[in-house]
């Protein structure tokens, strides 16, 4: 059918066209020369065509005999579910069975009782006869809750007015609760930066902000801990850098803690509002630790430096060591507060806060502010724990004498990580056999950003009395005389690498 001059409606036609054949073809060449493409084209079609027509029909497959079908199996190898993770440091893990408890105390599985110096119990609040009835009289009403997310039928008003009593608690102009302390701040960094964001974190962090940070996916700058002479340098730096590369960032943030976990020390928060403020930053601080400790009326570290919570772009905290509950809470602006309710992830996907806990967390709150005595004697307790411990030689206290988390190092480590940690276990089960349950502070290996020195975490509580002060003081000091003595005592230079370090 070239130009419409053959036809194929007659046999005659199709005989002339099939003698007129190489005229044809020669004539439908010349064209194609015009358009070099659309010959290309042609060829690639006439080759499938060929290959189609030509093509042997693929044969049945022949079902597998029982014999062929064993010997698959046999050498179907999956991959794990999970890499393995040679962590040498949880061989040294001893995980005590607790089956009760009191305030201060717990009863193990061979029913010895010990006190328990490892547990965030700050204000005392577990075991506390009006912190549990709230939570049983909630526990009538509401049941154990909705099991759905709060931004579809998860939110009840317990909820709310759990959110209004931190918000009041803490002066912030609005809040709102998580369901996890942990995934509070680790939900709220990505929530409010992306690839495009930049964020400078100290390099002491604890684990649940290192996975906020690690989740936003934006450019990330670390400097060292508490050093603002390094913050200040890297803020220099990326003012430099903008300027040369004109480049555009959209969120800028200096990310903290209030009150270190890892270390025990404070942020220089006065300092951080000065760089912040001259370099035009955004600040995010996790006072999980702070809040319900630090300051005259545990208002946390914000009260300590006499600064507002509502300077603080995003403050996020848990509920866990101060109320004894579970949960967390985020205090911001209100445009802040109502970002997340649509876009957090901890907040937008997770169930609700049962509302027992949620009970259990307001009557808590109202104990604090009934009894601001119990501040004091927690400061008392920490300062009375700390100048005992300070005295005892072998191991040096590495926190500030005014943080309820004490953190013990030995005084001459030898360098290896491994080897410290085995000296402070052994130290850790003497005075659990002499009545004192302690911890070494424990990381996620492989996964930190820095990997904190070697240290037993001491928490102080509210609720323990001279006594249970001289009884772990005098533990401690046992312990370490009978262990030191009998372990390696090569002492390096801090800052050279550790074995464990080596091999990340």
């Amino acid at each position: 059918v070239h130009r419409g001059q053959i036809g194929m409606s007659s046999p005659s036609n199709f005989v002339h066209l099939f003698l007129n054949a190489p005229d044809i073809l020669k004539a439908h060449i010349e064209e194609r020369a015009v358009n070099p493409y659309q010959l290309v084209l042609d060829v690639i079609l006439l080759g499938i065509i060929l290959y189609v027509i030509t093509r042997r029909a693929e044969k049945p497959e022949r079902p597998l005999s029982e014999k062929e079908i064993a010997q698959e199996i046999d050498d179907f190898h999956p991959d794990p579910l999970f890499p393995d993770v040679d962590d040498p440091l949880s061989k040294l893990d001893r995980v005590p069975i607790i089956k009760g408890s009191t305030v201060t105390e717990v009863i193990l599985e061979d029913d010895r009782k010990v006190l328990h110096m490892a547990r965030t119990n700050f204000l005392g609040m577990i075991n506390n006869p009006r912190v549990e009835e709230s939570a049983l009289k909630a526990l009538r009403k509401y049941g154990t809750g909705t099991c759905g997310p709060r931004g579809f039928y998860g939110t009840i008003d317990i909820h709310l007015e759990l959110e209004e009593r931190i918000r009041k608690f803490l002066d912030a102009e609005d809040c709102l609760i998580y369901s996890f302390g942990f995934s509070t701040i680790a939900s709220a960094i990505p929530a409010f930066a992306g690839r495009d964001d930049l964020l400078i974190v100290d390099k002491a962090v604890n684990f649940s902000v290192q996975t906020g940070v690690k989740l936003s996916r934006s450019e990330v700058m670390w400097f060292n801990h508490n050093d603002m002479a390094d913050l200040e340098r890297i803020l220099i730096e990326v003012e430099k850098k903008d300027k040369r590369t004109k480049r555009t960032i959209n969120r800028r943030y200096i990310v903290i803690e209030g009150l270190y976990y890892n270390t025990g020390d404070l942020a220089n928060l006065p300092e951080i509002f000065k760089l912040k403020t001259k370099y035009c930053y955004r600040t995010i601080m996790d006072d999980s630790y702070g809040v319900g400790t630090i300051g005259k009326t545990g208002r946390g570290t914000c009260q300590h430096f006499g600064i507002p919570v509502k300077e603080v772009d995003i403050l996020t905290g848990n509920l866990e060591g101060v109320t004894s509950s579970i949960g967390g809470f985020c205090c911001a602006s209100r445009p802040i507060v109502y970002h997340q309710r649509l876009n957090s992830t901890g907040y937008v996907y997770s169930a609700s806060l049962p509302p027992l806990l949620a009970a259990a967390s307001i009557t808590a709150f109202d104990i604090m502010d009934e009894q601001p005595q119990l501040f004091g004697k927690l400061t008392e307790n920490i300062q009375k724990l700390y100048g005992k411990l300070n005295e005892i030689s072998g191991i040096k206290i590495a926190s500030m004498p005014s943080s309820p988390v004490i953190h013990l190092q030995l005084e001459n480590p030898t360098g290896d990580q491994f080897t410290d940690e085995e000296t402070l276990q052994l130290i850790v089960d003497k005075a659990l056999e002499k009545g004192v349950l302690l911890t070494r502070a424990k990381y996620v290996y492989g996964k930190e950003q820095y990997l904190p020195k070697p240290s037993i975490r001491v928490t102080v509580s509210a609720a323990l009395s001279d006594s249970d002060l001289d009884k772990t003081t005098r533990v401690i000091s046992e312990s370490v005389k009978e262990v030191i003595p009998n372990r390696p005592q090569t002492a390096v230079k801090e800052e050279s690498n550790t074995g464990l370090q080596k091999r990340r």
